[in-house]
């Protein structure tokens, strides 16, 4: 990869939208007490309003793949992008319950659609280089979705409110408009081409695809379980609000060296199969220790958690790996995440109403170490598997788009 004016605006538009895919999620729940008193939300509607974000990536993933078909890559990115910054200026506008949830939803589905097109776009345009590209995706991911955590109600405190802190996310959503703009202008795709032969639903009728969503929602479903529910399983047991906050710190801290390191391996080795059994190892045994005893090491169990969650840096790797084409990838990547954030929404809600039946954290954390099962199993499969196209047995010639 030769170092250009345009591999560098490329990567920095990689970077700059990827820092926005999880920052309006996050961001709402350091300020959730404030945000239902001023907009008088339920309890039950701020339930499905911390649900809404994996609902709404499973729901506008899909979209992701026709998008593309009619308008190209780029240019579908870049509507995207105009969505969520839409969405975003509603809820903060909002005086009322309804319209923050309509702008909330809008924002996450220019998210839902971003997340599904960044595989294709880094395969696109880095094709020798997609496991470096892929960790700076994830890492400056990581990045927002850590300050995002970390600063939100500090921001709400210094600048009057939840409204003015929301702002601030805004502004660094839009940083990234000029450029995709610019890639938009910059490159053309004749994607009508491509999604003629990969769509979707050829991916769903492949092993391999299905494998990678099994693979995905696992991962998905445990990582959103502990944003959701790891600072109050600490809580019971016996720590303060901001001590167990500072354990869920610590997960999405240590996530952001593994963004960056998880793909590089997986890219380098191709068939990282020691590598996911070290992370499943890893989750177990932070699981584990949340079932026994979260008190004593309290530090220890979320740091093997975050291990874990590298799994997720890893399947967009193996995404662009078992795909031949930037089609193929798009293909495969809107089945893996669209479907698998299908799954990923059921983790909170299933630890929630175990909690609610149990009275304890033992059977919802047995839960999630069961998810290793499938987890593991399907992972491995899917790193031993071939490409998408191969399954399907389509020639790569006969697919593969032109993006410059």
């Amino acid at each position: 990869m030769r170092f250009t004016k345009t591999t560098l605006l490329l990567t920095m538009a990689v970077a700059t939208v990827s820092f926005n895919l999880r920052t309006i999620a996050v961001a709402i729940g350091p300020v959730l007490p404030e945000l239902r008193a001023d907009l008088g939300m339920s309890p039950t509607l701020a339930g499905l309003l911390t649900a809404m974000p994996t609902l709404c990536f499973a729901l506008f993933g899909f979209l992701a793949l026709p998008m593309a078909a009619r308008w190209g890559l780029h240019r579908s990115a870049l509507i995207a992008l105009g969505g969520n910054l839409v969405g975003q200026v509603v809820r903060i506008l909002a005086n009322q319950t309804l319209g923050f949830f309509a702008g909330t939803i809008i924002a996450l589905a220019g998210i839902g659609v971003i997340n599904v097109l960044m595989p294709p776009l880094v395969k696109a345009h880095f094709p020798t280089r997609n496991g470096l590209l892929t960790a700076v995706y994830v890492t400056s991911q990581s990045i927002g979705l850590t300050l995002a955590s970390l600063y939100t109600a500090p921001l709400a405190i210094a600048l009057g409110g939840w409204r003015a802190a929301f702002w601030s996310w805004l502004i660094t959503a839009a940083l990234g408009v000029p450029l995709m703009a610019w890639a938009t202008r910059r490159f053309h795709e004749p994607q009508h081409r491509v999604t003629k032969t990969v769509t979707v639903c050829d991916a769903a009728r492949t092993r391999l695809g299905w494998m990678m969503m099994v693979f995905f929602g696992m991962q998905s479903a445990q990582a959103y379980a502990q944003f959701g529910w790891l600072p109050t399983i600490y809580q019971d047991a016996g720590f303060s609000s901001i001590e167990a906050g500072s354990f869920l710190t610590i997960v999405t801290a240590l996530g952001i060296p593994l963004s960056f390191v998880v793909p590089t391996i997986t890219y380098r080795l191709r068939r990282p199969i020691w590598l996911l059994a070290l992370m499943t190892a890893c989750g177990m045994a932070g699981y584990l220790g949340l079932l026994i005893d979260p008190a004593r090491l309290a530090w220890l169990w979320p740091a093997l958690l975050a291990v874990a969650g590298g799994c997720f840096p890893m399947i967009l790797v193996l995404i662009g790996l078992h795909s031949s084409t930037p089609a193929g990838t798009a293909a495969l990547s809107s089945f893996t995440q669209s479907a698998g954030y299908v799954l990923a929404a059921l983790g909170p809600f299933l630890i929630g109403a175990l909690k609610d039946a149990t009275g304890s954290f033992f059977w919802p954390l047995l839960l999630q170490l069961a998810m290793f099962v499938p987890l593991v199993i399907c992972g491995t499969i899917a790193i031993q598997s071939g490409t998408l196209e191969e399954e399907l047995d389509l020639p790569p010639s006969n697919i593969t788009p032109t993006t410059s």
